[in-house]
């Protein structure tokens, strides 16, 4: 891995589409929020750490809740 990959945001960010149907391979990104494919980037005025919480609200912000998960009772 190159020092430039190393520092890319891109590959910790809340808003890659890491799925592999996407075809786009390992020297680029297909960004959710800029909605096209990018090589990655060292800065980024959209970037957002992927932690567990956040990918879990995006989950919830696009797909809403599936199986009761937030009825009560």
């Amino acid at each position: 891995m190159t020092e430039d990959r190393k520092k890319a945001l891109c590959f910790s960010c809340l808003y890659r589409d890491a799925r592999p149907e996407v075809g786009v391979g390992d020297q680029l990104v297909y960004c959710i929020k800029k909605e096209r494919v990018v090589s990655p980037k060292i800065q980024c005025d959209l970037y957002a750490r992927a932690t567990e919480k956040a990918k879990e609200h995006l989950r919830h912000t696009l797909y809403g809740s599936f199986n009761g998960e937030d009825e009560v009772g």
